[in-house]
């Protein structure tokens, strides 16, 4: 019995099972009897040609289903293993589906326990890497305004196709709440009674008209299923709002303001030449257009250059205050007649553009697009591999362009003997192609360990090794790559 346990001990820690089409040799301990995502290439299904063995391979590691316990063991144990290194996308894909697989269970059962949540969550970052959610921010709709005007290196951001709602709920905080806009001490602001042709009292009289109102309460309503913010709106609180800003709302010469990162008051800010529009050339201090506080208790519009008409500016800083991410598009109708502006609202046919709020981290989220700097190098060139359903791969026309990102829609493998094959692949969404698969580039996987074995690849008769190739970065690196597979 010490013996066979012996044996056992040993075995859990060989990677011999073939998993994912033979791509790969894993540890008992990474199958599933039955997975219902895909977590390749982490995890995986057990093949059904080992059905007969279930019971060997359960006294191997082998489970059952995949729980939240374990998904979450999962990502602390890669994000150990891992150190560092950059996922690639078919690693980045298994990642993103364990923490919504985990995020959707724990609403489920509406769990309490949240301290997984809030203290040993893993997410990848915006490189890519695994890291401690605690260590990151994401760029909530209203921090966006903030990012081109800051000192981003010091800040880490969770991986954008993390949706919002999952970044709640693991604890990470929001860009606006770490980074706020201040008016710069020490600029003095030199009020204005009009700016151009139009005068404050005539704006602040128009925000005040009931017409007004009703027409921007009509706009906010035919845009409320695309902006979550204004799914519980009532007019009451349009209205509402409408009243402070023509209270609160002042004209001024000129403004400047700086960002201030949290807790520790630190300026972060930046001014880069791309954000220094004509007019205002000069100065080494951010200047800006506009400024609400926090609080939405101050509200500044600064004269802008003669190209920019003020009422723009000021629908701006109403749908700020409003509570919109973008723009609404009620600039006209602070300038029309009196009484005419649900009239004109209708004319226009006035309403927003339609935005994702959540995530594009789909499985078609990356085909079809150009390789990005930081997966080119980690293309391998394997043209006798097989290929799992659902392997995100680099493809390159017979034109010899950049290499793309493509998805491979079924299990394939190359005929004993063949040299070559062809076989479809998903090149922009929607769409299939017949490549060559020479043609055809897979990505390096991170090491981890002895847990899985993808250095050499079983297919068919054949035993496919490592191969070097040179991979040219897409357009600004300049370099070319020289890489082995793995």
């Amino acid at each position: 019995m010490e013996f066979r346990n012996s044996y056992i001990a040993e075995l859990q820690q060989v990677a011999f099972m073939p998993a994912a089409n033979g791509t790969r040799l894993v540890t008992a301990s990474s199958l599933f009897a039955r997975l219902t995502i895909n977590l390749s290439p982490f995890a995986f299904e057990l093949p059904t040609l080992y059905l007969p063995f279930v019971k060997i391979l359960k006294d191997l590691g082998l489970q059952d289903i995949l729980s939240v316990t374990h998904a979450k063991d999962l990502l602390s144990n890669l994000q150990k293993t891992c150190g560092y290194q950059r996922l690639n996308p078919n690693e980045l894909r298994a990642v993103m589906e364990i923490l919504h697989y985990v995020c959707n269970k724990s609403n489920e059962a509406n769990s309490s326990n949240s301290s997984y949540w809030e203290s040993d969550a893993v997410v990848p970052d915006d490189g890519c890497r695994l890291v401690h959610a605690k260590s990151c921010v994401y760029i909530d709709s209203y921090g966006s305004r903030y990012v081109k005007y800051i000192d981003t290196s010091r800040l880490r951001f969770v991986h954008q196709n993390l949706p919002e709602r999952i970044s709640m709920a693991l604890g990470i905080k929001k860009l606006s709440a770490v980074v706020v806009e201040e008016l710069e001490h020490g600029k003095h602001l030199q009020p204005l009674e009009c700016i151009g042709s139009v005068p404050l009292a005539a704006i602040r009289q128009k925000l005040l008209s009931k017409s007004f109102q009703d027409a921007v309460w009509s706009v906010v309503n035919s845009v409320a299923t695309d902006i979550p913010a204004f799914d519980n709106s009532v007019v009451e609180d349009i209205c509402s709002s409408l009243d402070s800003v023509a209270e609160r709302l002042q004209f001024v010469r000129s403004l400047y303001t700086r960002f201030i990162l949290l807790p520790k008051s630190l300026d972060i800010t930046r001014v880069a030449k791309e954000s220094i529009i004509p007019e205002w050339e000069g100065g080494s201090l951010h200047r800006a257009l506009y400024f609400v506080d926090r609080l939405k208790t101050c509200m500044l519009i600064a004269e802008p250059p003669s190209y920019i008409s003020v009422v723009d500016v000021v629908a701006v800083v109403v749908s700020q205050v409003l509570g919109s991410p973008i723009p609404l598009p009620i600039g006209s109708l602070l300038l029309c007649p009196a009484d005419s502006e649900s009239s004109l609202a209708d004319v226009l046919k006035l309403c927003s553009d339609k935005r994702a709020t959540e995530g594009a981290g789909g499985r078609n989220g990356l085909v079809g697009r150009e390789i990005l700097p930081q997966d080119a190098v980690q293309v391998q060139f394997h043209p006798l591999r097989p290929f799992y359903a659902g392997e995100i791969v680099a493809w390159r026309s017979q034109n010899g362009d950049k290499l793309k990102y493509g998805r491979v829609p079924e299990d394939v493998r190359p005929a004993a003997g063949q040299a070559l094959y062809r076989f479809k692949v998903e090149t922009s969404p929607g769409e299939t192609e017949l490549l060559l698969s020479s043609h055809i580039f897979s990505f390096r996987s991170i090491s981890i360990g002895n847990r899985t074995s993808s250095a050499t690849v079983l297919d068919g008769d054949h035993r496919v090794t490592e191969t070097r190739i040179l991979v040219e970065e897409p357009q600004g690196s300049g370099r070319f790559k020289s890489k082995f597979s793995q």
